[in-house]
């Protein structure tokens, strides 16, 4: 097992989503994309205020590991991350009080509500807030949860931006170095 883990130069204690600079090894190439996606994603649940009690920003991890040859990176998020990522439609309908009808924020999301979500699951933002949590679920019934793509911008800006680019080159550069570290132990022999 350890013949495997230098031909990767992983150590699992070393990596922990914090980028290295010059990587030497494949694993802190690897460690780096990780870590450009796991920045990437709690810059971008800030930004857009998702925050509350910090459930979604904790969550965000991707650690690098070794499972014999291969090595994987496994993005871990709150379950619900993908509602607030596409936004949930709301059930629409005409308001009580007015003529109007209530404005769909998610209308080509996946999600719909069928009733609304519960009032215990929005009771203590709504307090927090200094809002009725009636209201507020009613408001979120009919309009839903307008979309954030927090998650997917930060699929393009890392598989598919400078950040990956940046990453082939340093798979580049750390392949060639260890082919010619290899060629030069054995033409010493």
């Amino acid at each position: 097992m350890s013949d495997q883990l230098d031909i990767f130069g992983f150590d699992v204690n070393q990596l922990e989503e914090v980028k290295i600079d010059n990587p030497s090894t494949l694993a802190e190439v690897f460690n780096n994309i990780a870590a450009d996606m796991v920045f990437c994603l709690k810059q971008s649940v800030q930004k857009e205020k998702l925050t509350y009690k910090g459930g979604l920003l904790e969550s965000i991890k991707m650690p690098v590991k070794m499972f014999g040859f291969r090595m994987t990176a496994t993005l871990f998020l709150a379950d619900y991350y993908d509602y607030l990522n596409k936004g949930v439609r709301g059930i629409g309908g005409k308001k009580k009080t007015k003529n109007e009808y209530w404005e769909i924020k998610a209308p080509d999301s996946p999600y719909k509500f069928k009733k609304g979500p519960s009032v215990n699951h929005i009771r203590q933002w709504a307090k927090s807030k200094d809002l009725n949590e009636y209201a507020v679920r009613t408001s979120i019934a009919h309009k839903g949860i307008r979309p954030r793509y927090f998650f997917d911008n930060c699929m393009k800006e890392t598989f598919y931006g400078e950040t990956f680019n940046r990453f082939k080159t340093d798979i580049r550069v750390v392949s060639g170095e260890r082919v010619a570290k290899g060629l030069k132990e054995i033409l010493q022999k």
